[in-house]
């Protein structure tokens, strides 16, 4: 029976950082899920979590507990009296704060509050990072109604039936993943143009790597590299006196990291201990690293978590013994080699288990009677911050559907917003808290907050929701939960991610496949963003979005990726970041799942060793078009796949990309067992999306069309396509600059492509999320295109200059507001043919 009111729940262990930081990532969820609940830390007095934890923002008790010493002492003649001390305190404990569950994560301090809380059969979990299990997690594992691991194999030391593999709970600043590395570099005095190669060996330090490290720091420095050094709390003061004479040129040497987010992100290669929770944040963050496993440690566990890795080439091991010998030359190898460097960075990435705190407290959910938090079954309220995007209405929408009340905010109002409104959601646009309904603020337990990225730091009402303790997800987390239990195909890529996935969302919907689909544009088929089905087995189609690495949430059936040309660098800080970064995504699709990958991308990604089978398409591969050319105003071409060929299809859409994109949802259809014929009725019936090259006038006077274009290489294919079907008439184009960032970073191809029109006209950019970056202007893309008829105007003005003139193309390109023109622009061009 589900419980009512506050939950209540005790987290026990630690002793050392990696029992400490999974159990404060599990307290942090539980409490991010359950605002009200009642959260207790028990720890060992003494150990390290009686700091750490408090820092954290929990509370904490200590017991007088300690581990086994390997040789005879004092401290282990007194060992069964600490046990005796630790399990009466425990029941003390237990008997005052009342825990629904009780959580434990290893170390000294499990083992007796754990066996207290089990003697009065209290619902409680272990979890057990490594892969060969702690002396207190065997013991407890009879006693205790869950056991989440992280690694395969697990039975050999806990009862199968109590097993689940979850992943090891990582820090949220580490998931994140949204630090660039110019920014983490800056942060630590480094110069990110130079290697950095970052050491920790825990957070007491390890003997055998500052060795190491201390031996190799000139060979370093001659190399041109860079180390940013964790000796840990042991051995701080030694190194501080055996570097005080030292050059110590572009080294930093620190007792302890506690923004590891920043130190990660400015790593180009690791070396580390193999510590559980080290390699599973490092599993997340998809650094190259090579692992000196402790030897120290009870059944040398940490060689087997290492080895575990470096049978999957997604790691390197050296061992300690030697490794004062050879550490330092194995890491200046593989910084010379970087194609060395993707297979492993991509490799490790693969194994990651970025969701797994969140599995472990659904878990925990179980155990106290709450219905998993994915279902969002119990959910009343539904709050958008940030209403009107395109990925975020459709998620509204599909609420709205689901029967909740859907609640917005966002800063303008568009036709979109209008939509949303005629569906009965509410939506204004002032940043205020008082428009926020009173009971969402008061029901909280019954309220999802969902965010986009685009909202400013300053904003009011997320302050709010965040001091409050409401539930707030980015719209990738909510995505990411809905396709949990759906078959998926996700579509990524730079460009042509939203026709392609429209495309195959269409070829399954004609032939009368269930399918719900998120798409990133407003599909002409269905004039909406959001398809929906009743059934429950439905397939599901997303569209898995970049920015923000958040395709990383979704962990698809198939998955296409059309293209990585460099984007977003204000987030990725380098083109090779984002392919590393596709790379992971690409990882992401389950091992029995299958990848449809843009052939040219087989040697820029580099996809793990151990992932779904991958199929390529586009021009001379296994999926192909081939006898492209336009027939009465459409494309016409044949497909050719493994098994067979299409002849004469006809895609009404124009474009010579479109026929690429579609080439990728017919093999999608195809894998699918959508059989030739209502694929040839799909391709034929499909309409496009709106704002990706939309037709929006064409008589004998004037042709206008829309297009979504943003980044060089969508604006060519976009020019390319038009010229191919208006060989012989001028083409003018419109085009809008979308962020400074982008702008800055791709003048030059911006204007390339642009100069393939015989006049260009731009207006000023359109900021977005961003502002104004001093020297970045329209005119920085307008001095660089290869012909004179070119100038930059304002929105009045170019309305004036279309009356004055009578261009025979006329194209609208942008991604910003310039949408917003195009009626205007239509009726003037109306208006002239008439008068013609």
């Amino acid at each position: 029976m589900t419980k009512t009111g506050a939950y209540r729940i005790i987290i026990s262990g630690g002793g050392t950082g990696g029992h400490i930081f999974p159990a404060v990532a599990i307290g942090t969820a539980f409490r991010e899920r359950f605002p009200d609940a009642d959260i207790l830390f028990v720890g060992a007095e003494g150990k390290m979590e009686m700091q750490r934890v408090p820092e954290a923002g929990f509370k904490i008790i200590g017991l007088w507990i300690s581990g086994l010493q390997r040789s005879l002492s004092v401290s282990n003649l007194m060992f069964p009296f600490k046990v005796i001390s630790s399990v009466w305190k425990s029941r003390k404990i237990i008997n005052d704060f009342k825990p629904d569950v009780v959580v434990g994560v290893g170390g000294y301090a499990s083992g007796p509050l754990l066996y207290a809380a089990t003697s009065k059969g209290i619902p409680s979990l272990i979890q057990e990072q490594n892969s060969y299990a702690g002396l207190t997690n065997k013991w407890l594992a009879k006693r205790v109604q869950k056991i989440c691991v992280a690694y395969e194999g697990m039975e050999k030391f806990f009862p199968k039936e109590n097993l689940t593999i979850t992943g090891n709970p990582i820090r949220k600043d580490i998931t994140a993943g949204n630090i660039i590395k110019a920014t983490a570099a800056s942060f630590y005095g480094l110069d990110a143009n130079k290697p950095v190669v970052l050491v920790f060996g825990g957070s007491l330090g390890a003997k055998t790597l500052n060795e190491s490290v201390l031996a190799g720091l000139a060979e370093f420095q001659k190399a041109g590299v860079q180390v940013l050094w964790q000796c840990g709390r042991f051995y701080f003061e030694q190194m501080k006196q055996q570097t005080a004479t030292l050059d110590m040129t572009g080294i930093v040497l620190l007792e302890f990291i506690k923004e590891m987010d920043k130190a990660y992100a400015a790593a180009d290669v690791v070396i580390s201990r193999a510590g559980a929770l080290s390699i599973s944040e490092l599993c997340v963050v998809g650094k190259p690293v090579i692992f000196v496993p402790s030897p120290n440690v009870a059944e040398d566990h940490q060689t087997s978590n290492a080895m575990a890795l470096v049978e999957k080439d997604a790691a390197l091991c050296v061992k300690d013994i030697v490794a004062r010998e050879v550490l330092v030359g194995e890491v200046l190898t593989l910084l010379k080699n970087e194609g060395r460097q993707a297979v492993l960075s991509a490799n490790i990435k693969a194994l990651a288990r970025p969701d797994a705190t969140d599995k472990i407290v659904d878990e925990v959910a179980r155990l106290i009677g709450v219905e998993e938090k994915s279902s969002f079954a119990d959910l009343e309220n539904i709050y958008f911050l940030g209403i009107g995007g395109i990925g975020m209405s459709a998620l509204a929408r599909w609420f709205n559907n689901q029967g909740k009340k859907v609640v917005g905010y966002d800063l303008t109002s568009t036709a979109l917003t209008d939509e949303l409104k005629k569906e009965g959601i509410d939506i204004h646009f002032t940043d205020d808290v008082s428009l926020i309904p009173e009971n969402f603020k008061a029901n909280k337990a019954k309220t999802l907050v969902v965010l986009t990225p685009a909202i400013p730091a300053d904003h009011a009402e997320w302050a709010y929701f965040k001091a409050a303790g409401f539930d707030i997800k980015k719209r990738s987390e909510v995505l990411g939960l809905i396709s949990k239990s759906k078959f998926t195909i996700a579509v990524a890529g730079t460009h042509g991610k939203t026709t392609t996935s429209s495309m195959i969302a269409h070829l399954l919907k004609s032939a009368g496949t269930p399918v719900e689909a998120f798409i990133g544009g407003i599909t002409a088929n269905y004039n909406s963003n959001l398809l929906l089905s009743d059934d429950p087995k439905s397939l599901l189609v997303a569209e898995a979005d970049e920015f923000d690495r958040s395709f990383l949430r979704l962990h698809p059936n198939i998955a296409v990726i059309t293209s990585v040309d460099p984007d977003h660098l204000d987030i990725y800080g380098s083109a090779e970041e984002m392919i590393k970064t596709y790379s992971a995504f690409a990882g992401q699709v389950i091992p029995s799942g299958s990848i449809f990958l843009q052939g040219k991308l087989q040697q820029t990604l580099i996809l793990p060793a151990r992932r779904a089978s991958v199929n390529y398409y586009g021009e001379s591969f296994n999926y192909r078009p081939e006898n492209v050319k336009v027939v009465d105003g459409q494309f016409a071409f044949d497909m050719v796949y493994p098994e067979g060929k299409m002849t004469n299809l006809r895609l009404q859409v124009p474009g010579f990309h479109n026929v690429e994109n579609m080439t990728a949802a017919i093999g999608v259809a195809l894998q699918l067992g959508i059989d030739e014929k209502a694929i040839r009725q799909g391709v034929a019936s499909y309409k496009g999306v709106k704002r990706r090259f939309e037709s929006i006038l064409k008589d004998e006077h004037h042709v206008f069309i829309d297009d979504y274009a943003h980044h060089p290489e969508e604006i060519r294919q976009f020019l390319r396509s038009v010229r191919e079907l208006y060989p012989s008439k001028e083409l003018t184009a419109v085009f809008q600059p979308h962020l400074y960032t982008r702008t800055r970073d791709f003048a030059d191809g911006f204007a390339e492509s642009l100069s393939m029109a015989d006049e260009v006209i731009l207006l000023p950019i359109y900021p977005a999320r961003e502002k104004p970056i001093a020297g970045v202007d329209a005119e920085m893309i307008a001095s660089k295109i290869s012909h004179s008829r070119k100038q930059v105007i304002s929105k009045d003005e170019l309305l004036a200059w279309t009356k004055s003139h009578d261009p025979e193309v006329l194209l609208t390109i942008g991604a910003g507001d310039i949408d917003k023109m195009v009626k205007p622009l239509a009726e003037i061009l109306k208006t002239k043919s008439y008068a013609a």
